[in-house]
């Protein structure tokens, strides 16, 4: 009986970190829900990286160009880095540098989340046929929910409004974009 209570009691935060991602991703948490794990926080951003450059080579082996494939993986480590550098720094201007781990815990494991979906709608995508407007559909419902979702953690992070954190999301979109377009292009 103490063996089972054990592995209960052990298996609960695990529970309760699965059930506070589900929380995030329908926007209904925040980062500081999130264990303060640093261990955690490095295996999910292990995994949201790995996911990144499966997600970009499978993205490049689409393309025409046999250039784009060569440099995905360091291109996919290269905006992760980019991505959770800006977080940092602007955690750091708020005068908030102790939420970075729960920040980065909360995005790479909705990323994670998010590039499984984005992935497994990547596969469906048949490069014969000209136009797909439901898979196209589908892709933006994707990416529309991504920045909903990565708005939210920062709101909660940066302690600032919904419409605010929107900005601020597409905004370190569009420059890591314009950054890795400048360096791998």
């Amino acid at each position: 009986m103490n063996t089972i209570r054990g592995d209960a009691l052990g298996a609960a935060p695990l529970a309760n970190f699965f059930n506070t991602v589900f929380d995030l991703l329908r926007l209904r948490a925040g980062p500081q829900d999130l264990p303060s794990s640093q261990g955690l926080t490095l295996v999910a951003v292990g995994a949201y990286i790995a996911l990144g450059v499966i997600t970009s080579e499978t993205i490049a082996k689409l393309s025409t160009d046999p250039a784009a494939t060569m440099n995905e993986p360091f291109r996919s480590l290269v905006g992760a880095a980019l991505h959770f550098g800006a977080i940092g720094l602007i955690l750091a201007w708020r005068r908030c540098p102790e939420r970075f781990q729960q920040t980065a815990l909360a995005l790479a494991s909705t990323g994670v989340v998010i590039s499984v979906a984005a992935l497994v709608l990547l596969m469906q995508n048949d490069p014969n046929v000209a136009a797909q407007p439901m898979l196209a559909l589908l892709w933006f419902v994707i990416f529309g929910w991504s920045l909903a979702v990565d708005a939210n953690i920062l709101r909660h992070a940066l302690d600032i409004t919904l419409p605010i954190a929107m900005l601020v999301t597409v905004m370190l979109l569009a420059i890591s974009y314009l950054v890795l377009e400048l360096l791998f292009r």
